[in-house]
């Protein structure tokens, strides 16, 4: 009898062992099944197409912290256009290690007599700050490495995206 009990014992505990063994394995991967589900996959209908090379797009820095953004030759249609610019500054905070950090500006651009013209209105036409700025005083980036530019262009063709480094 103390043989059928210890059978017993051990078959009973193999079986529990399985039954966790199981239980897990099924939850885990169920949950990675849905996980997968839920995954968004781009799609190629996402992708703006590129405006041609007869787009010029100019980035001159004109003093400390200040640039200006022109387009010249948009293409025929253009009702908008979006630019974002993103760099690297100095970290000049040491509790943070120093280093980089990603830095940028977003705005609109506007068009004036055949060339568009981006962010703010200023004394010589359009300029963007690249830095930060607070009741009239402004604090420019120390920007390392070349300035991404990416601009959309909106018109009655649809969207159409241009991406450049400059070095200033």
């Amino acid at each position: 009898m103390k043989l059928n009990n210890k059978k017993t014992l051990i078959l009973g505990g193999v079986l529990l062992v399985l039954f966790i063994f199981f239980s897990y394995w099924i939850l885990v991967g169920s949950k990675n099944t849905v996980n997968k589900k839920d995954e968004q996959i781009v799609s190629s209908d996402n992708i703006l197409p590129t405006v041609d090379s007869s787009v010029k797009v100019n980035l001159i820095s004109t003093k400390k912290g200040e640039a200006v953004l022109s387009i010249n030759s948009a293409p025929n249609g253009t009702k908008s256009i979006e630019f974002e610019m993103s760099y690297l500054v100095v970290n000049e905070d040491n509790s943070e290690g120093g280093g980089a950090v990603s830095q940028g500006a977003i705005g609109k651009c506007y068009e004036a007599s055949n060339v568009w013209e981006c962010g703010e209105p200023s004394q010589s036409g359009r300029k963007i700050i690249l830095g930060t700025c607070s009741s009239g005083v402004c604090r420019y980036h120390n920007i390392t490495g070349p300035i991404r530019v990416s601009l959309k262009f909106s018109g009655n063709y649809g969207e159409k995206i241009f991406t450049k480094e400059y070095k200033m």
